[in-house]
């Protein structure tokens, strides 16, 4: 119903690709092959950059066979989608979504993500998820986020993520008494699936480690 409501279609993904991951190999490749194709020659009809690129190049998109074909395309850099952040949206896109990446090289990099990219992502998410034995539904604790994103987190997004068993705990606040704060959380939620950048969640595992050693009178660190 969450999808639904926000026009993404991750169920009727979801089920494609539970079905597609048992194809042979071969099957696969065609497939892969042939959807290539398809996006290719999408982008190239009502995406500005692509069309002007194509022509440049002379790459036409309906003769691609095989996905070795794009590598004779110009590598895209962060400059040029800074250069063509316009030129670089399709003529019928609508609903887009704004997204930037952190910044840790310097400048963050705005970039804009449909609703079929979003619902192929979520579909993809949730079928790795259920490799591990985790299902849609399942509690989880996320260990993610940015200043701009926490400030992002109204009522209704609060409302949101109690429906759905997922909590928040901000990646960039790793003070000693926010740390203790999270482990007090996974203490009284253990969720079925911790998510998050693997730095941060170290670090969270090394300050439960040396709490656990102060608890048996033990001064010890992870690192000596």
């Amino acid at each position: 119903m969450h999808e639904r409501l926000k026009g993404h279609t991750s169920v009727a993904r979801l089920a494609q690709l539970e079905e597609s991951q048992w194809w042979p190999a071969e099957r696969l490749r065609s497939a892969q092959v042939a959807k290539l194709r398809d996006f290719l020659c999408n982008v190239g009809a009502q995406v500005p950059y692509y069309s002007a690129m194509f022509r440049e190049v002379g790459f036409d998109p309906r003769r691609v066979e095989s996905v070795d074909e794009i590598q004779c395309l110009p590598f895209l850099t962060k400059q040029g989608v800074r250069a063509n952040q316009d030129a670089m949206k399709a003529c019928d896109a609508s609903g887009l979504a704004r997204y930037n990446t952190g910044g840790s090289s310097g400048e963050p990099l705005v970039f804009f993500i449909g609703k079929d990219r979003k619902s192929h992502d979520v579909a993809a998410k949730w079928r790795s998820t259920r490799w591990w034995g985790v299902d849609i539904g399942d509690p989880e604790i996320v260990v993610w986020g940015s200043p701009i994103e926490l400030g992002s987190q109204d009522r209704l997004k609060a409302l949101r993520d109690r429906i759905l068993r997922t909590r928040l705990l901000p990646a960039f606040e790793m003070s000693e008494a926010k740390l203790d704060e999270f482990l007090a959380v996974l203490r009284a939620h253990p969720p079925r699936m911790l998510f998050g950048y693997p730095s941060a969640l170290s670090h969270i595992a090394e300050h439960a480690a040396s709490a656990a050693f102060r608890s048996i009178g033990w001064e010890s660190s992870l690192h000596s």
